[in-house]
């Protein structure tokens, strides 16, 4: 017998799947990526910026698109239909609950990432002469990229407790993603760039291997979510917060 968590993780899916707005967040994604990577192409013509680099840093502004809005409807959206008092009369305690929304939103957030990929081997098929990369820094770059979607997702999940409305939470989880995507990925020129080198999402993709900034991310998420069940928790014991 499948578990709550389980259960409540496919319907988020599903529900998610089937409607077009999902789609289209998808086909945004991909476009923007897209752009940014060609613009980012025709800026770096000539410099010492590697082919990963330049597509992992637009890779990582966009990620906080996804999440904000595979997010945003997660408990606001009860909160607003009136129905998140039955989620919580139901069999499946609040620490499921809030896993198996969060892992529905991550899930599809990371789609809409690896939906941006072919953007990438579409450039190296068509380019003449191909040019040169290294796969390993490529997947490592992706991988931090990744990390950094985990942490918005949670952050979002946070977030969509807190709001009544589901587009405060996007728009509350976009600008605080894109807040520190932007210093991190180098797109922000800063008098304190030295210092946050090391913390560069997109320094992987240049080949250097730094924990901090993996481990910074999951920790962050970690610490979203466990605010995001004791939030829940007060709901629970506060039926009027939940209407």
């Amino acid at each position: 017998m499948p578990s709550p968590t389980a259960v409540l993780f496919r319907k988020e899916c599903r529900v998610a799947l089937r409607s077009t707005a999902t789609w289209c967040v998808f086909a945004a994604c991909a476009s923007l990526v897209g752009l940014f990577f060609a613009f980012a192409l025709r800026e770096a013509a000539g410099g010492p910026a590697t082919l990963p680099e330049l597509f992992c840093t637009p890779l990582a502004l966009a990620a906080p698109l996804p999440a904000a809005f595979f997010t945003m409807g997660l408990f606001a959206r009860e909160r607003h239909n009136g129905t998140l008092e039955t989620l919580l009369t139901a069999p499946v305690t609040d620490a499921q609950t809030v896993l198996a929304k969060f892992s529905a939103a991550c899930l599809l957030s990371l789609v809409a990432l690896v939906l941006c990929l072919p953007v990438f081997h579409a450039y190296l098929r068509f380019a003449a002469p191909p040019p040169p990369w290294d796969a390993r820094s490529f997947a490592a770059g992706c991988g931090a990229v990744a990390a950094a979607t985990v942490l918005w997702t949670a952050l979002g999940t946070f977030f969509s407790l807190l709001c009544r409305h589901e587009s405060a939470a996007g728009a509350a989880t976009l600008i605080a993603g894109l807040g520190l995507s932007l210093p991190v990925s180098g797109t922000v020129e800063l008098p304190v760039e030295s210092a946050l080198e090391p913390w560069s999402l997109v320094a992987f993709a240049r080949g250097v291997a730094d924990t901090r900034p993996i481990f910074a991310a999951l920790s962050g998420a970690a610490f979203f979510l466990f605010f995001s069940v004791r939030v829940l928790e007060s709901r629970r014991w506060l039926p009027s917060a939940a209407a």
